[in-house]
């Protein structure tokens, strides 16, 4: 079973959407999946529970404190798990570092997504420093070719924290957004652009043997 946590201390940094869609797509490859919702805000409860009743997706289990996060995901059965984590919540968040195999940080071209992800690169950082094992890579979420932040954000100065970030970033679009509302995925939407940039973040980690 691989374990999949989409960190950043920074609320409204993209983790749901990418959670979610990652979650779908690693679904629609024919593994067994099960999201896992960690935050209390309940963005992945909420989206599952709107989701249309005939529509395949997985599963979405809610595990939004410390204690019964690590004493429950012993007992789920899946090929791959995918961790939707909280803004602000440092003992969730190392919890969920000392189970994750794969962190991916998602980062909006903005300095305060930066360092916010600070916190996260910590954690990762110390369960390296005592002898575990987790591989870890920012995201680009909500960039815009037309904006010099989004490049700044991709052209990747600022990552000094020693981490790799993946070469697929997740666009600005509203397809995301409209997809999170409506209980789906961008994989039920008509923009074929969305959709190829999640599986493009699959085939990464795929070929990173990440998966």
């Amino acid at each position: 079973m691989k374990i999949i946590a989409l960190l950043n201390e920074k609320g409204g940094s993209g983790k749901s959407t990418c959670a979610i869609n990652l979650a779908c797509a690693l679904h629609r490859s024919g593994r067994q999946v099960i999201l896992i919702d960690a935050d209390p805000q309940g963005t992945a409860r909420d989206w599952r529970e709107a989701s249309p009743a005939a529509t395949d997706l997985p599963p979405v289990i809610v595990l939004d404190r410390p204690e019964l996060l690590l004493t429950s995901i012993k007992t789920l059965v899946a090929e791959i798990i995918v961790i939707d984590t909280p803004a602000k919540a440092e003992k969730m968040s190392a919890n969920v570092v000392r189970i994750a195999d794969v962190a991916i940080i998602p980062v909006q071209p903005s300095g305060a997504d930066v360092w916010a992800s600070a916190a996260a690169v910590k954690l990762i950082q110390g369960k390296r420093d005592i002898g575990g094992t987790i591989d870890a890579a920012f995201l680009p979420t909500r960039v815009s070719s037309s904006t010099n932040l989004s490049r700044d954000i991709l052209a990747g100065d600022w990552n000094e924290y020693g981490l790799d970030m993946l070469d697929t970033a997740v666009s600005n679009r509203v397809s995301y957004a409209q997809a999170l509302t409506d209980g789906v995925s961008v994989y039920e939407t008509r923009d074929g652009l969305a959709k190829a940039e999640i599986d493009l973040i699959v085939k990464e980690l795929e070929e990173a043997a990440w998966l």
